[in-house]
Parts: structure tokens; sequence; C-alpha cells
């Protein structure tokens, strides 16, 4: 059953670094828009690399240490979460032109896309495609 692969402790530690790289994201996204005045798309690419590195080592390192240890390929399972992160980046892009550009909403609306929606997404890959051995 897929509720029995999932332990608790793996999905608080992946809410306590998806957290932390998405308040990332969203702090140099919302710096760089509203208070440098940079457009979405740079702000957004920025605010991505900075939020990366945060989930890259944390991810590895504490959510799925255990997964990434018993990967036979390393290589391949990076590869994977780039792609997965990248899947992400491109997701909250979408978000963001269909809220700000599009619809011409308030940029906490993505915001709130990018936080509560986003992350879900990027759980399910990580667990059942990046670190699967």
């Amino acid at each position: 059953m897929l509720s029995q692969k999932i332990r608790l402790e793996q999905l608080a530690s992946f809410a306590i670094v998806g957290v932390g790289a998405t308040l990332t994201h969203a702090l140099v996204f919302h710096i760089l828009f509203d208070s440098v005045g940079l457009a979405q798309l740079p702000a957004n690419i920025v605010g991505f690399l900075v939020a990366f590195t945060v989930s890259y080592l944390g991810q590895f390192k504490w959510t799925f240490k255990a997964e990434a240890a018993a990967v036979s390929c390393q290589k391949s399972a990076f590869v994977r979460f780039f792609k997965t992160a990248i899947f992400g980046l491109l997701l909250n892009l979408l978000w963001a032109f269909v809220t700000i550009d599009w619809l011409g909403l308030h940029h906490y609306v993505y915001l709130a896309l990018l936080t509560f929606v986003t992350p879900v997404v990027i759980f399910a890959l990580n667990k059942f495609w990046v670190f699967k051995s």
C-alpha cells in the first residue's frame, strides 16, 4: 500500500527541507521582484538556483539518505533529482505566467501555488522516481 511506503519521519524531514527551500525561493524572488524591480523570470531563476542548493543538500543528506545510499548509481540519482528540480521550476514558471503575467493577479497568489502545490508534486517524484533503486 502506498501509505505504508512513506514514513512519517521522511515526510517531516521532506517538509522541513522543502519549506526551507521554498521559503528561500520565495524570499529571493520577492526581494528581486518587489524590492529590486527585476522581472519575474530572472527573479524566479535566481530564486530557483539558490533554493536548489538548499534542497539538494537537505534531501540527499537527510530526507532520502537511506534511499540515496541504496541507489546503485549516485550520478543517475543526481541527474533525476536535477530533472525533478527543473520540472518544479517549470511548474512554478507556469504558475507565475498564469497568475502574474496573464491574469494580472498579485504575486502572492503565485507564491501560494509555489508554496503549497509544487512541493506535493516534487515529493512524489523524489520518493517514487529519483530515489527508486
